[in-house]
């Protein structure tokens, strides 16, 4: 199963983390897309490890990365925008969204 994840909240870390390598130690392709004050989930270490690894592919909106003046990207994660989400909602069995919230 092909496994995408959108979060788009901070707040959505710890069960994004956990997902993630649920779905990696399956050996499920994974796919994350971060948006919003998500995207500062791209600094979470355990996320850039799996996408380092070839285990998750991590895109980070580029738009909500600039607002929030969160500088250059991680290595593992890819700047993009929202059409990389379309992709991932398209090419996924599965989509989990985790809003998050304050």
């Amino acid at each position: 199963m092909r496994l995408g994840i959108v979060a788009t909240h901070e707040s959505a870390g710890p069960q994004l983390a956990g997902l993630a390598a649920a779905a990696a130690a399956r050996g499920w392709p994974l796919r994350c897309f971060l948006t919003d004050s998500g995207v500062k989930l791209a600094a979470n270490g355990a996320l850039l490890a799996l996408a380092q690894s070839g285990k998750l592919r991590l895109d980070v909106c580029e738009h909500s990365w600039q607002h929030l003046g969160m500088g250059e990207a991680p290595e593992g994660a890819t700047l993009g925008s929202q059409f990389q989400n379309a992709e991932l909602v398209r090419e996924c069995d599965r989509v989990l969204v985790l809003p998050g919230g304050a």
